[in-house]
């Protein structure tokens, strides 16, 4: 069954219980006023009680009685009963009350002066009856009020109420489907476009929300569109990412592949066979190649990854993580010193991570760096947030290259002329990410750069 279905069915039966029982509560309310109204009319008759058993016992019989209590109940017809002390009845009733009064059970009277109202079932009617002793004790009357007029004006109520709940519920099942196809046509639409994207696989398509609503149904094709947004951006960076991917390791890859083709046919060939030093340099180009496409390797595996890092955050010392990414990384340069400026400070992060990402900073700092020089490091602890900074004293930042220094693959005009991937501070850039943090470049007064990695206490 379709949601608008369903949702019609829903608000028929809902607007069907609301009318059935405005229906019952009217109907109980016509019933009652109008039983109200019987029992008014009974009770001002029965106080000419001892008037109308006087009426009642008139000797001779004739007519003459039932004139004068036709006359005191002012109702036709109303069966009047009398009973007076030594049991005699004296009755003025009217077919098919007469009959049915044989051999019924009526009901008794109560102390004198205080009435009683029934409604009896005689012979298939119904009677609205009054019983009530008489002032002196010895007589009781009784006065029954045919209710067929009664019925039958409940009966054409009830069926009036029903008509009328049967066109509410017809026409609330029409509004219901006009409401919710109006309702749900927003819907339709956000169900359409995402069975196109699903279809043609294209992620630039959008989903038409008016501007300035906040409903639920905007707020969700709105919430569509970001998701959209976001799978296009990550399916163009995957895409920038595999291209980037295989143009950087293009080269080492040619690299090993000539040097690794020198190598065999040397072997083949005894005449063109390499000297112990041709030989040495070789194996330490294959070696440098393969440390270098195994760096390139991980980087890449590492920003494919993004966010997804299985490595849980625990408490970790800092300075000694700097300490260990320091060490990683001096080999790339080791006749500049670096100098270490961290105490101690325990914080929870993802230690893998960021020890990656300082070792990335120093190894920049250090291919950038002129023999003998310096390279300083910083551990900076504020009561809000931490900060890791890494200076250099090598040529500086191209202002214009800045904004673009933690992009995927980008190498600066100064990097360039080295080896490189331009991995490095994106994977810096993302470790900060993963943080909750940032990284920012930035030239040093006094020449060179300042990497800062900061992200807040946790």
């Amino acid at each position: 069954m379709t949601l608008r279905a369903r949702l019609t069915m829903l608000t028929a039966a809902a607007v069907a219980l609301a009318i059935i029982a405005a229906a019952a509560v009217a109907w109980l309310l016509v019933r009652s006023s109008m039983m109200d109204e019987v029992d008014e009319e009974l009770l001002a008759r029965s106080q000419q009680v001892d008037r109308i058993a006087a009426a009642a016992r008139v000797p001779g019989g004739g007519s003459q009685p039932e004139l004068q209590l036709v006359e005191m109940v002012q109702a036709d017809p109303v069966g009047v009963q009398v009973i007076d002390a030594n049991g005699s009845t004296y009755q003025v009733t009217f077919e098919p009350l007469t009959s049915a009064l044989e051999g019924a059970q009526l009901p008794e009277p109560g102390p004198p002066g205080q009435p009683q109202l029934q409604t009896l079932r005689l012979s298939g009617e119904s009677y609205r009856v009054l019983t009530h002793s008489a002032a002196d004790g010895h007589s009781v009357l009784r006065l029954f009020q045919p209710l067929n007029t009664v019925e039958a004006t409940l009966d054409s109520v009830a069926w009036s109420l029903t008509g009328t709940a049967l066109a509410g519920i017809a026409l609330a099942a029409v509004l219901g489907w006009m409401v919710s196809r109006t309702a749900l046509r927003p819907v339709e639409r956000l169900v359409s476009a995402t069975e196109q994207v699903a279809a043609t696989q294209d992620l630039s398509h959008r989903i038409d929300v008016e501007a300035g609503l906040k409903d639920e149904i905007s707020r969700l094709g709105a919430s569509v569109n970001q998701m959209l947004a976001a799978l296009e951006r990550a399916r163009g960076e995957q895409r920038e990412l595999v291209e980037n991917a295989s143009h950087e390791l293009r080269t080492p890859l040619a690299v090993l592949r000539n040097d690794l083709g020198l190598l065999t046919k040397s072997e083949e060939d005894p005449q063109r066979g390499l000297s112990r030093q041709d030989r040495a340099e070789l194996m330490q180009d294959l070696d440098a190649q393969l440390v270098a496409l195994t760096e390139e390797v991980s980087g890449i595996i590492t920003l494919a990854k993004g966010d997804q890092h299985d490595e849980p955050s625990q408490q970790t010392e800092l300075s000694e993580l700097i300490t260990r990414a320091v060490q990683r990384s001096k080999r790339v340069n080791p006749l500049v010193a670096v100098e270490v400026h961290a105490e101690p400070c325990t914080t929870v992060v993802h230690p893998a991570a960021l020890e990656r990402a300082v070792a990335n900073l120093v190894r920049n700092a250090l291919q950038v760096s002129s023999p003998n020089s310096m390279v300083t490091v910083r551990l900076i602890q504020q009561e809000q947030e931490v900060a890791v900074v890494v200076e250099d004293r090598g040529p500086g930042l191209q202002e214009d290259e800045i904004p673009r220094l933690f992009t995927r693959f980008f190498r600066g005009s100064a990097a360039r002329q080295r080896h490189g991937s331009g991995l490095g501070l994106a994977i810096v850039a993302q470790a900060a990410a993963l943080h909750g943090g940032s990284a920012e470049a930035a030239n040093r007064a006094d020449g060179g750069a300042r990497f800062t990695l900061r992200w807040p206490r946790r």
